[in-house]
């Protein structure tokens, strides 16, 4: 008796807690003629930052939600924005702040009482890295079907799964996602992703330098979500690594700075292949949501893009 009393009082505070998220935060209210926009839901690095979660962007597509890549802590901004279903998922590669928070994403979307397969799409390394991240559910989900029954739903947490080489990896519906390589080396595969619907394109770049294979995939966009690295912002504490003689410290950011898409070659890059909006994520070094920092950050690009430059905060909705 005291057990039952107490999980319906658990399902109350539960039902209370999603009703203040909507109220707090607004759902999305997609419609079936939204057309293409997407929503930045992790726009930080590995290096914590509790005002932004890892790499995670929403793409909605009328009233359907597509998710590319599912970082850590990126259930909290989608359940901020609303979103209760989730069309399909995207990897663009196996960095762990890339794919770390599926399981919350999917046990949350199985709390909800969603109860269908959700596909799984990505490079070679999809089945071993969701095969892994499901297989440490296993006593989590014996414990929840046992207590809650057929009101938890299981499906969800059983994701279809496939790997692709780049070209057409979905076509339904008129929309088409385009899987195309991009350059994170030594990662390999790393691809980025590009949503065409009703005459839109919204093109994810993953993690990448600015390189042909890049440029290639989100040419013409009307929204590139691009993630983005400042040079210049790492200057101190390079500076103080060469002091104090870290050489290990040194190591890793210069070796962090190699591979991701420098902000000055990226703004040029948009403005060769005439991207209309740049969206920027996956903040490198990982600044504060504050209108000081953004606009440090994207000192001179303006110079070199004439399109709207967009600095993500976990979130943010961008439309075309």
């Amino acid at each position: 008796m005291i057990r039952k009393k107490l999980s319906k009082v658990s399902l109350t505070i539960a039902l209370l807690v999603s009703v203040f998220n909507a109220l707090s935060f607004g759902q999305v209210g997609l419609s079936a003629n939204e057309g293409l926009s997407v929503i930045l839901l992790g726009t930080g690095v590995p290096i914590p930052n509790p005002a932004r979660a890892t790499a995670c962007t929403a793409v909605l597509v009328d009233a359907k939600v597509f998710l590319v890549d599912t970082g850590r802590n990126c259930v909290v901004p989608l359940n901020q924005a609303g979103i209760q279903d989730v069309e399909g998922i995207f990897y663009t590669h196996y960095h762990s702040d890339h794919f770390i928070g599926l399981g919350e994403i999917l046990l949350d979307l199985s709390i909800d009482g969603i109860d269908k397969t959700i596909p799984v799409r990505g490079p070679v390394g999809a089945q071993e890295i969701v095969g892994a991240i499901i297989a440490t559910y296993r006593l989590d989900l014996s414990y929840r079907l046992s207590h809650h029954g057929d009101k938890f739903s299981d499906q969800v947490m059983a994701p279809s799964v496939t790997e692709h080489e780049p070209g057409v990896v979905l076509e339904k519906d008129g929309l088409t996602v385009t899987m195309f390589s991009v350059c994170h080396p030594p990662i390999e595969p790393a691809v980025g992703y590009r949503f065409e619907y009703k005459g839109e394109v919204v093109a994810i770049s993953g993690d990448t330098v600015v390189c042909p294979e890049l440029a290639a995939g989100v040419r013409d966009a009307d929204i590139l979500v691009a993630e983005a690295e400042n040079a210049q912002m790492f200057g101190p504490a390079l500076g103080m690594a060469r002091r104090d003689g870290d050489s290990r410290r040194l190591g890793m950011i210069e070796e962090g700075m190699e591979y991701h898409a420098e902000t000055l070659a990226l703004a040029k890059m948009a403005q060769d292949n005439r991207v209309k909006k740049l969206a920027l994520t996956h903040l490198f070094p990982s600044i504060p949501p504050t209108d000081a920092a953004e606009a440090r950050f994207i000192q001179g690009m303006s110079d070199l893009y004439k399109g709207p430059i967009v600095v993500g905060r976990d979130g943010m909705r961008v439309d075309p």
